[in-house]
């Protein structure tokens, strides 16, 4: 059976009515095809991954989980797992992103963020109950391997060396990078679910203004402040300091109702947490964006990288002097 034939038996025989029409989605950085397909009475989304089948069952475990404790994702209808074919339910077409440009004012743009800090508090906090770690692909825990290997390593060989043509010495930047890994893994112990790439373009917004998430396909066991530093730290949207900062104490008052964690010793890790989080972001902003020949990836280097500096000249105690003149250089 095609992929169509597919989508229209399905389509019949859950909701009686065939398909009128299928359109192709984007799906940035993913190797996945996503459709919007539509029929009389509403619409669905369609979802071919037939090269991954470690990831599709992430996708289909973890969604059913997350559902079950009340995270608002996507309900995921059918499964066809040896053609790598999902069909799961249409959260709509605004992203945050979108709705966030659209807005001007500080106080607009923080009411936007509400439901979206609540639902990342519901992924965090409930959605580590029942979680089974058997469910991940690409590792079950962020530790002190995965930023080496996904985050400080990505940046160095995809971005520094592959993008900027970095010609500096490799094995003093690496002795950094072990250091500030060593010591982000001290401060943020992975005993909360993380979302792993939490930013605005992953989180739909209903008319009614409730959030949806997707491409959850990645969570795993992780720290608190790492879902959060995505969405901060967003190039997608570049939200100015004082908005992040606001959000950020919204989100601490509301970990507050679900968990008893300091705010302090959250803050503690958050800047170390973050600059990984960037470190990830241009690694595969010019992965994609220079081998894998997506372009528009490039566009959000600069502000990623502005970010990053930001970080680095914020906290000039952090052992990294050939990071942070090797990000100045790249900035002047």
């Amino acid at each position: 059976m095609e992929f169509f034939e597919w989508i229209h038996e399905r389509c019949v025989a859950r909701w009686g009515v065939p398909p009128l029409n299928t359109r192709p989605l984007a799906s940035d950085g993913s190797d996945r095809s996503f459709f919007r397909v539509e029929f009389k009475v509403g619409s669905f989304i369609a979802l071919w991954n037939s090269g991954n089948s470690a990831e599709n069952d992430a996708y289909w475990e973890i969604g059913r989980h997350l559902g079950s404790c009340g995270v608002p994702v996507p309900k995921l209808y059918e499964y066809q797992r040896d053609m790598g074919w999902l069909m799961l339910e249409d959260l709509g077409e605004l992203s945050l992103q979108e709705a966030v440009c659209k807005e001007s004012s500080h106080q607009g743009i923080l009411e936007l963020y509400r439901p979206v800090l609540e639902a990342l508090l519901l992924l965090q906090v409930k959605g580590i109950k029942g979680f089974s770690e058997s469910w991940c692909y690409q590792g079950s825990r962020y530790d002190e391997r995965l930023m080496l290997e996904r985050e400080s390593g990505y940046f160095l060989e995809a971005f520094l060396q592959g993008y900027a043509s970095w010609k500096g010495v490799k094995s003093r930047l690496w002795e950094e990078f072990l250091l500030l890994a060593r010591t982000t893994a001290r401060l943020a112990s992975p005993v909360f679910l993380m979302h792993r790439d939490f930013q605005s373009r992953n989180i739909l917004l209903s008319p009614q203004g409730r959030a949806g998430i997707i491409d959850f396909q990645g969570a795993r066991l992780g720290p608190l402040q790492y879902d959060l530093a995505s969405l901060l730290m967003d190039p997608y949207v570049s939200l100015p300091q004082d908005v992040r900062d606001s959000i950020l104490r919204e989100y601490l008052v509301g970990l507050s109702e679900y968990a008893p964690v300091s705010p302090e010793a959250f803050l503690e890790g958050y800047p170390l947490v973050a600059l990984h989080r960037n470190l990830q972001i241009l690694g595969a902003f010019a992965f994609l964006g220079k081998t894998r020949g997506k372009s528009f990836f490039l566009r959000w280097i600069p502000g990623a990288l502005s970010h990053l500096q930001e970080l680095l000249l914020a906290h000039p105690q952090w052992p990294c002097p050939l990071l942070r003149d090797t990000v100045a250089q790249l900035c002047s």
